[in-house]
């Protein structure tokens, strides 16, 4: 027999191995922690960031507005987060309303650095939308820069570092 292939046809690929075929899925730790940003408790936390585990391919409760003791609100989220690796925040933004009335809002973060590694950014965009979408009252939200977090939640700009030892004069 004669196979036939259209010309310029590419042959399908396999994606690499290392990469999870299994988008990952969230542990009963992280629906806990999820809870305790969602509901008006005693121990109610402010925000939670998440990971991947890659052992286990779960998403875990990373670290929580209960570990950051210097800074609070949406300052001490982006504080946590790392600039190299993506990330999953649950954060309850309180603000008030043009009349004047307290309210929040609970809102889902996916943060991706733009200098993430690239396997990193191909894992947390499987698992984003099951993760997203098994979370209940929320809104989405998706940022690349620390930056652009705390516009949006009217947090204080993080400072570009600079590099004293050059004097362009």
């Amino acid at each position: 027999k004669i196979k036939y292939r259209s010309r310029g046809a590419a042959e399908p690929t396999q994606p690499p191995s290392n990469l999870m075929s299994v988008a990952a899925t969230a542990n009963q730790d992280t629906l806990k922690t999820f809870k305790r940003v969602k509901l008006r408790s005693k121990k109610k936390l402010d925000w939670a960031i998440f990971k991947i585990d890659k052992k286990t391919k779960e998403i875990v409760p990373d670290k929580t507005s209960e570990d950051e003791k210097e800074k609070k609100g949406i300052d001490g989220l982006v504080k946590n987060l790392d600039d190299l690796q993506p990330r999953y925040a649950i954060f309850d933004h309180e603000f008030k309303t043009k009349d004047g009335r307290l309210t929040s809002k609970l809102y889902f973060i996916g943060f991706t650095p733009e200098n993430a590694n690239q396997e990193d950014r191909v894992i947390y965009a499987q698992a984003l939308k099951t993760f997203r979408d098994g979370l209940h009252g929320i809104f989405p939200a998706s940022f690349s820069e620390k930056n652009e977090i705390l516009k949006q939640f009217g947090g204080a700009a993080e400072e570009e570092e600079e590099d004293e030892d050059e004097d362009f004069d």
